[in-house]
């Protein structure tokens, strides 16, 4: 047996390296008399085969760089690892390796997001909450992108671009994103397949080339992947390595907040969304763009005022807690966190209050602003809002439960609107459509506050104009739309006919009382059928 395998291997070593006695090739392609060593011995001893044939599909391979030229290495680097019988090679090369060929993307890619180590800064989930091990199998594995490397380099080009293809069209696919930018704390890859730029793509993805080379001559695809918005050239926009060149906030934070991430090079937030909406104006209007860009700022500034609610009620709990504590002591009941682990920002969220207002950050308030950013709407709504509105109210009924009278004030009021204990943003009617009267009769607090809700939402948005947190062009967008309020709110075209007719329909349809409808049959089906519930009959 031990000998057929020898014999396969050398005829599989023949068949690929080719009949030349001069040149060793691999599927066609000339392997560099630098790396011939390192093929024949990974071939010949069965060490990671594969790898040899992936690196002939690359570009690298066509252009004549081997395997010497990335794994080159000295004695004394950090990788350094001795071949058997062979030469010291790198066994983990670095970005400073690849900036030997690469130095521009290499110094767009230290410079952004994606190299910043913030959740070394701030670990609180993972120091706290998780065995060791199980962040190295998953956190660390996400976010080794932001590997701190022996040699000074910063992060994994391998993250995107696989191992020895080095593929383009795999960098390019969503799902390679979709690896890390996954699950309840960052669903992107969840909520681009859920908007149409996503569903667009699952069906016709297969039609294209995503090897392409990007050129501000033109997108050469007919919808977005994330780097066509993130980071591929396009008219009148640069292409770039550095993934924080077109984002306008920082909504993964606990706040959120208009970027000033390198701010010297990049530019502030304004200039950074104009090159996001250079991309977005290859297939959208420009007051599409603006509306809807207007849409998610407002989202994120109303997204604060639910944070400030959860400040609020933790640092009221706390200090109840601190000035009676046996009274109030078992409701903000902190982790008592040593010195050095200071930097840890959440260790304290064992009690009610805290935890909620983590999850009201980390998942339910991401999910929320994250899903107005790229138009997924579940994830904006069910996923996002309606579970940070329920932490809140949950955070302020445990507290009116424990006695804490401001909370009882609220909790006890039989006002519908003390389900808003915070200010907020809006504006007339919606980015998608001109709608009938009809989409905005239902929303209680345009019902119960009239004119005098605009007022104040009026002074709101104002406010955050004038402190720099909206553009001049989205403040005009927003005016023209509250200038115009009766046509956006539907007011200047009445009733649609269809919805009265339907209203005919729903009444029919959904009438409990009526013995004809079918709600009131699903309803009273079993009445007559005298059996008992399983619990009832085991009880009996």
């Amino acid at each position: 047996m031990k000998g057929l395998r020898m014999a396969l291997k050398a005829c599989l070593l023949t068949v690929i390296l080719g009949a030349s006695s001069y040149a060793l090739t691999v599927n066609g392609v000339e392997v560099p008399k630098s790396s011939e060593g390192c093929v024949e011995c990974h071939l010949k001893k069965g060490v990671a085969p594969k790898v040899i044939e992936q690196w002939a599909q690359s570009k690298h391979a066509k252009m004549g760089v081997g395997c010497a030229i990335c794994h080159r290495a000295s004695a004394n680097d950090g990788d350094a690892f001795q071949c058997p019988g062979g030469p010291i090679v790198a066994s983990h090369p670095t970005p400073k390796d690849c900036s030997m060929c690469h130095p521009k993307e290499v110094k767009e890619f230290t410079e952004s997001k994606h190299a910043y180590p913030f959740w070394l800064y701030a670990n609180a989930d993972r120091a706290i909450w998780e065995p060791i091990v199980a962040t190295k199998a998953g956190c660390e594995q996400c976010h080794n992108i932001t590997a701190l490397h022996w040699d000074g380099s910063v992060g994994e080009c391998d993250a995107c671009h696989p191992k020895h293809t080095f593929d383009i069209a795999v960098a390019r696919n969503p799902y390679t994103c979709g690896e890390c930018h996954i699950g309840p704390d960052h669903p992107h890859i969840e909520e681009y397949l859920e908007s149409k730029h996503g569903n667009i793509f699952m069906t016709h993805y297969k039609e294209w080339d995503l090897g392409y080379k990007s050129s501000q001559a033109g997108i050469p695809i007919p919808v977005p992947t994330c780097t066509t918005c993130h980071m591929d050239a396009a008219p009148g926009v640069e292409g770039t390595h550095n993934v924080s060149a077109r984002l306008a906030w920082e909504s993964q934070a606990p706040w959120s907040y208009r970027t000033i991430w390198f701010k010297e090079k990049l530019g502030d937030w304004k200039v950074k969304r104009q090159r996001m909406e250079a991309v977005c104006k290859n297939c959208h209007s420009p007051n599409f763009v603006t509306d809807y860009f207007l849409q998610m700022d407002l989202v994120n500034l109303q997204y604060n005022e639910l944070r400030r609610q959860f400040v609020y009620w933790n640092n009221l709990a706390k200090k109840y807690a601190e000035k009676n504590p046996k009274k109030y002591g078992d409701i903000f009941n902190p982790v008592k966190i040593p010195e050095k682990l200071k930097k840890v920002i959440n260790g304290g969220w064992v009690p009610q209050p805290a935890k909620a207002m983590y999850h009201g950050w980390h998942h339910e308030g991401r999910r929320f602003r994250m899903g107005a950013e790229m138009m997924a709407a579940d994830y904006t709504q069910w996923h996002g809002i309606w579970e940070l509105q329920y932490d809140l109210m949950e955070t302020i009924h445990y507290l009116a439960e424990n006695g804490i009278p401001e909370a009882k004030k609220i909790w006890e009021s039989k006002s519908p609107l003390k389900f808003f204990p915070y200010r907020v943003y809006d504006f007339p009617g919606n980015v998608w459509s001109i709608v009938t009267s009809e989409m905005y009769e239902t929303p209680m607090a345009y019902k119960l506050l009239g004119d005098k809700y605009w007022e104040m939402v009026k002074k709101n948005v104002e406010a955050a104009y004038k402190k720099g947190w909206l553009s001049d062009e989205e403040w005009q967008r927003w005016l023209e739309r509250y200038n115009n309020r009766d046509k956006y709110l539907g007011k200047k075209f009445g009733h649609n006919p269809v919805f009265e007719a339907y209203k005919k329909r729903k009444k029919a349809e959904l009438n409990a009382k009526n013995p004809n409808s079918p709600l009131y049959q699903a309803i009273h089906l079993l009445d007559d059928a005298g059996t008992p519930t399983l619990f009832e009959a085991g009880e009996k």
